[in-house]
């Protein structure tokens, strides 16, 4: 079988939750047999080091624009590719007149949720003070209606968790079959044994990073509620003065951050380490951490702290989303606007002397998620539809 992905991602710096996603579905797809291809705009070039240990054709794609890429010149790449499927690993890349079938992954359908989140009164405020825009997924705007086009043609929608198959349900009006829930997992760089302790308090030196610390890693978008986290950070360092906090996400952090972190009396010198494009010194960050906190709105699966669970890191996470899916009983999930009672968790926490026993049951979990089980589920739909295809043909 012949799989044609959307990799245009790839030719980031860093890989990102949805990388990551797609990297490891490729590399255990490959495993099985499947001849794995990663189509791209010529313009960029996808970034080698993600691709290291994939065996994937690339295929560069040209076009004069990434509406052309999408609805011109990739349904002409998938036609004349010979491939069975093509899969847009995240929401976007659906040809419309795509002339093979076409599976896509709905991480999230964060505008719908948050709006819900806001009416319900879950959250004050408005749906910008979250996503930094006020549209609504539901108006009749361009956005809007191509997005609602490419769900619409997809034959099939995979999610990552069963609360996102229930929202993009809900929210999006689709029938119960046609979405397939295909979790996430850790890739293998996080699932080695405990790294160099030498070698761990180098790489913390050189990243600017004094133990003790708490760690969040993620993003640095509203939504992820970093500033709960430095208020938490606050009432945790009353007790325990000689923490730190670092803060790792993608791209630059904002200066609202920063500023934030000062308005809560975090000064430099004292206050968070702000971290950004971190890849290969992850596993060390984690291995380091006293414990992995985020307190995130929701989460539509919550990688970190899976990658924390895998490291033996003990995790406090919100409890809002799919964390109880994913960290279920190994962590402490809590309501994302109790700041207090996070605090209290976290210094709880940190004096339990049941630390080993934690960090493996945390490993037990991690270690239900794997590459392996989602390739195998994913490769299911892809058989279904294909054979749907050519029984029609």
């Amino acid at each position: 079988m012949g799989i044609a992905f959307d990799g245009r991602s790839l030719a980031g710096p860093v890989l990102r939750g949805m990388d990551r996603y797609l990297v490891g579905l490729a590399g255990a797809l490959e495993r099985r047999g499947v001849r794995v291809s990663l189509l791209h705009r010529a313009r960029q070039p996808l970034n080698e080091e993600h691709l290291e240990d994939l065996r994937a054709d690339l295929v560069p794609v040209r076009d004069v624009s990434g509406l052309h890429w999408e609805q011109v010149a990739l349904p002409w790449a998938i036609g004349s590719g010979g491939y069975d499927l093509y899969h847009a690993p995240c929401e976007h890349g659906v040809p419309l007149m795509s002339p093979r079938p076409i599976v896509m992954t709905v991480h999230s359908v964060t505008q719908h949720s948050y709006l819900d989140l806001v009416e319900s009164g879950r959250l004050p405020g408005t749906v910008k003070d979250y996503l930094g825009f006020s549209a609504s997924p539901y108006s009749f705007t361009f956005p809007n209606l191509y997005w609602r086009s490419q769900v619409a043609r997809a034959n099939h929608i995979l999610t990552p968790s069963q609360f996102t198959r229930d929202e993009t349900i809900r929210f999006l009006g689709l029938q119960p079959d046609r979405v397939s829930v295909t979790p996430l997992a850790v890739p293998q760089a996080f699932t080695g044994p405990p790294t160099d302790s030498k070698e761990r308090a180098r790489t913390l030196e050189a990243l600017g990073v004094t133990p003790p610390y708490l760690l969040y890693v993620g993003g640095f978008e509203p939504h992820k509620n970093v500033p709960g986290l430095l208020r938490t950070f606050v009432r945790v360092r009353e007790a325990r003065p000689e923490l730190s906090l670092v803060v790792v996400g993608s791209k630059t952090p904002p200066t609202e951050l920063r500023q934030q972190a000062v308005r809560c009396g975090l000064h430099p010198g004292e206050g968070p380490r702000f971290l950004a494009n971190i890849s290969d010194e992850l596993v060390h960050l984690y291995d380091g951490a006293e414990a992995f906190v985020s307190l995130s709105w929701r989460e539509s699966f919550g990688l970190p702290a899976l990658e924390a669970l895998s490291r033996g890191c003990p995790v406090v996470v919100s409890e809002w989303g799919a964390a109880r899916e994913v960290v279920g009983e190994s962590g402490i999930l809590l309501d994302p606007r109790d700041e207090e009672r996070a605090a209290s968790e976290i210094l709880a926490l940190l004096k339990r002397s049941d630390r080993e026993e934690r960090a493996s049951r945390g490993r037990e979990t991690a270690a239900r998620f794997s590459w392996d089980r989602t390739a195998d589920a994913t490769l299911a739909v892809y058989e279904q539809l294909v054979r749907g295809r050519r029984g029609t043909s």
